[in-house]
């Protein structure tokens, strides 16, 4: 690796680390420059801009929840593996919930500043649907899972009802007075427990 890699990677890491402790809009250059401890000019030649910056922390966060999602379920039945799956949500959820503000932010980030280069974030999504759709198949031909008209339709609905669950819970906490009378964690643990419970074959 380079020096200019390891710098790039340096920035990226302590740019990740702010915005997962602020929102995305309060960090700012400056802040990224001190807390890299480098000149903002160092930032600036490195990335074309903000956006490409934060951009690139939210493929490093993403690779990372990626890796946990293709983990995930190596073993067992094809439900049990897809058990495991969706508690990859529920885990990262009570470990890191600051990664879902994150991703809720980053939402909004995108359909405000439209960056280029989401191609890799969009095919890393795709690298996790392809862990559920194995499981699935195999939970098919042993008889573990119930067959379903549309798979794909199944695990897009599943996992961005889920994943939209925690990104509410970690980014808005408590607003009203009932969001306090649940666990969040073991809110998302019921969301998920209603997927597998629909999806065991009995």
């Amino acid at each position: 690796m380079s020096i200019k890699d390891v710098k790039k990677q340096c920035l990226i890491d302590e740019a990740t680390q702010l915005f997962l402790e602020r929102p995305i809009g309060s960090v700012t250059i400056r802040d990224i420059a001190r807390r890299a401890g480098v000149g903002e000019a160092t930032v600036y030649r490195t990335f074309a801009g903000r956006s490409a910056l934060v951009l690139a922390c939210a493929l490093k966060l993403q690779r990372q929840a990626s890796d946990r999602f293709l983990t995930a379920g190596q073993t067992g039945s094809g439900w049990e593996r897809i058990a495991a799956f969706y508690a990859v949500f529920v885990d990262t959820l009570a470990e890191s919930p600051a990664l879902y503000r994150f991703l809720s932010e980053f939402d909004a980030f995108c359909l405000a500043e439209r960056p280029e280069g989401l191609g890799e974030y969009a095919e890393n999504i795709d690298r996790i649907r392809e862990v559920f759709l194995a499981a699935y198949e195999a939970g098919v031909r042993e008889g573990s899972v119930r067959v379903l008209p549309d798979p794909d339709a199944f695990y897009y609905t599943t996992t961005h009802a889920v994943l939209s669950l925690c990104k509410k819970l970690a980014a808005e906490g408590a607003v009203l007075p009932q969001d306090d009378r649940t666990d969040p964690v073991a809110e998302a643990q019921l969301l998920c427990d209603v997927v597998l419970a629909y999806l065991q074959n009995r």
